[in-house]
């Protein structure tokens, strides 16, 4: 009797546990990003500034207030000037929202948008930005998002109106080869979740390219004639 007992409590005391560990696993995060430019390019010899959209989706069962704080810039200087809009426009010397964005149930907003000043630079290299959207009432209900920012007197075509790139398989097998590179293709490079370059030159052979080694989300970004267009691959 005293075991059942015994066994039965523990049982209880195990569920509550399980019960509680769900419940954080679930309340943790309410954003997602719906889409996004991960990279922004900008032509630093005649363009003003490199633009990027966030569309973030709210997927919890309450609406919510969300700000945006800027949690860090990259160390190159390329991106020192740079700004973002969210309820407001905020100046480059403003890290955090003073207001916030309300966001419904399942509902989506695309009320985010950051800049990097770049003007008649000739500036070639990159940067990224760390943004992360908050919950106003739950500090550990945030969602961090990294942009790369990227300047090159020679982009001249918007990506979207260059050749569209769609490589197979996907998802790809890490260390192995994917196709589908355009022929206008003149070389390519391999960029991890944050945006640092792990291979400059990658080598290409009749329209494919090896993928990284280790496993996870990868950009390719590939130099057509016109422009340079960014791809992403999950490699498993």
């Amino acid at each position: 009797m005293f075991a059942t007992k015994y066994l039965y409590s523990m049982q209880k005391i195990l569920f509550v546990i399980l019960a509680t560990a769900t419940a954080v696993t679930v309340n943790a995060q309410s954003l997602t990003v719906t889409s996004m430019d991960s990279v922004a390019y900008a032509n630093s010899h005649n363009a003003v500034q490199a633009t990027a959209h966030i569309v973030v989706k709210n997927t919890s069962t309450s609406l919510k207030e969300y700000k945006v704080i800027r949690r860090k810039v990259g160390s190159t200087g390329l991106v020192d000037s740079n700004y973002f809009c969210w309820d407001l426009c905020y100046p480059t010397w403003a890290n955090q929202s003073q207001g916030t964005v309300s966001i419904a149930p399942n509902a989506v907003a695309n009320d985010f948008s950051g800049y990097a000043y770049v003007r008649d630079t000739s500036a070639n290299g990159q940067d990224t930005i760390w943004y992360t959207f908050m919950n106003a009432n739950d500090s550990n209900d945030s969602l961090q998002v990294p942009v790369v920012y990227v300047f090159n007197r020679y982009v001249a075509t918007p990506e979207s109106m260059l050749p569209e790139v769609r490589l197979a398989p996907q998802p790809a097998v890490a260390g192995q080869w994917v196709r589908g590179l355009p022929v206008d293709v003149q070389r390519v490079e391999w960029l991890d979740a944050l945006g640092r370059v792990a291979s400059l030159n990658a080598e290409v052979v009749d329209g494919a390219v090896r993928v990284p080694s280790t496993s996870g989300l990868w950009l390719l970004r590939s130099y057509h004639a016109g422009g340079v267009r960014t791809t992403k691959v999950t490699v498993r």
